[in-house]
């Protein structure tokens, strides 16, 4: 296959590959495997890997590289079948639940092969159909908010019909499944053009602009989070002196989008202060005595609650009974977890009564996780999940901080640290497409071979020091 011929296929299909991620429409149904729908990204990633056949030398090859990432993948696949049998819910639904994890695991490990097979600074592609993606999903989130038939189309056809207002306004959210998740996006889309920027990939005047869209988009989904990943690494690029002043005016279009554009002010102003003041957390302990006395009274607490406070309800109170929770079910089934999937499951059993008065419909469906990363692994996987998962973290770590060190902060250091800021408030591993892009960035910027551009001429190797 001509040069030529091989690099518009390979970066075809990494455009392909993350368009289908992007808006993951569900297709079909598979009823003998308790699958409700079979999404698009899973035909699209069996279609790529086709390359590791064309290819299959290189493949190979590529597999002995990088077998210790591989080895980290399956052993956390393991851990996780193991969590599935020793379940007490049903062992089939972990194990679907699973699958999303491999799945997201599979493609990053497609994505790293296909860079490495086209090099030519494919790498920086990638960011940039990432850098376009994100801007196309906020022009359309602009038009989401100003159309009402456009934000039910979306809402019916990317949220099942879930619908999020707030004092009237509508939370962007675009082709998400959540606007938490749009909002986190919008955030790492600003630090992937700041990084093209530094690599001058892309120019002042494209840069600017598009700091200013992806800023107004991050507002308008309402989401905390988004704002968490956007300000706290701007903030950390004030300290490198080559990054000041893009920085400070980074900071300065953040703070007036999220001030001017926030669909409801309070979700920021009042995240210090609690739903209930204590007097009513007591009110409610000593009413509610039973499990079986909160499903019958949870719809009147959750209005007496509402009638105590005077600010409007915030969601941000409710974090850390989430995970007290995922703790209980951690402190119960401390080796092997509580399966996959099964935090959701589970919060109708561990769920305090503080908690369900306020949020018994979303746990009774089964919306509702333990809303940080780290709980959600320790609550599903265990002990045995969660140490692959550091020692993995921390593996990548040691590429990552031999690469481009620890001081002053970069672009690269400021994406890295937006994508881990927004596991502590929630946890995307339901999405799809967040968690690919998560793994295939981090992936990527600790092992770049030739597929980035370096300002120190040489790649460096990716063997770590002895």
């Amino acid at each position: 296959m001509k040069e030529t011929k091989k690099s518009f296929l390979i970066r075809s299909y990494i455009i392909l590959l993350m368009i289908s991620l992007a808006v993951n429409v569900q297709l079909f149904p598979l009823k003998a495997l308790y699958v409700h729908s079979v999404p698009l990204p899973l035909f699209v990633f069996l279609i790529g890997m086709v390359w590791c056949l064309i290819f299959c030398r290189d493949f190979l090859r590529f597999l002995r590289e990088r077998k210790v990432i591989l080895i980290f993948m399956g052993l956390f696949l393991v851990s996780g079948i193991l969590s599935a049998v020793f379940s007490p819910f049903s062992t089939i639904l972990g194990l679907k639940s699973l699958f999303q994890y491999g799945l997201f695991f599979g493609i990053s490990f497609l994505l790293l092969f296909l860079f490495s097979i086209e090099g030519k600074s494919t790498g920086l592609f990638f960011l940039e159909v990432l850098a376009g993606l994100a801007v196309l999903l906020a022009v359309i989130s602009f038009f989401e908010v100003t159309n009402e038939s456009l934000y039910r189309f979306l809402a019916d056809t990317f949220r099942s019909g879930e619908r999020q207002l707030m004092n009237g306004r509508v939370r962007a959210g675009a082709t998400m499944i959540h606007s938490n998740i749009f909002g986190c996006f919008m955030s790492l889309g600003v630090f992937i053009f700041f990084y093209l920027k530094e690599e001058t990939v892309i120019k002042a005047r494209i840069f600017y602009p598009a700091v200013g869209i992806l800023s107004a988009a991050a507002a308008l989904s309402g989401s905390r989070n988004a704002a968490l990943v956007l300000l706290v690494p701007g903030l950390l690029l004030l300290l490198n002196r080559k990054t000041l002043k893009t920085a400070a005016v980074l900071i300065g279009v953040a703070v007036f989008a999220i001030i001017v554009l926030t669909p409801s002010a309070s979700r920021f102003l009042d995240m210090w202060k609690l739903i209930y003041k204590t007097e009513d957390r007591n009110l409610i302990a000593t009413e509610v005595q039973t499990r079986e006395m909160v499903a019958e009274k949870a719809v009147s607490l959750k209005r007496k609650a509402e009638e105590a406070a005077p600010l409007n309800f915030n969601t941000a109170s409710t974090r850390l009974l989430l995970w007290q929770s995922a703790l209980r079910m951690f402190r119960d089934y401390p080796l092997t977890g509580i399966g996959p999937g099964g935090c959701n499951r589970a919060l109708k059993e561990y769920a305090s009564p503080e908690l369900l008065a306020v949020e018994k419909e979303k746990i009774d469906k089964e919306y509702l996780h333990a809303h940080n990363g780290f709980f959600n692994i320790l609550a599903e996987f265990g002990l045995t999940g969660m140490i692959i998962t550091l020692i993995f973290a921390a593996y990548l770590a040691v590429f990552l901080i031999r690469r481009y060190g620890l001081f002053p902060p970069l672009p690269v250091h400021a994406l890295l640290i937006g994508i881990g800021l927004s596991f502590i408030p929630d946890a995307f591993f339901y999405s799809l497409f967040y968690m690919v892009v998560s793994l295939t960035l981090f992936l990527l910027f600790a092992f770049p071979g030739n597929t980035l551009r370096f300002h120190a001429g040489s790649v460096p190797s990716d063997k770590p020091s002895p």
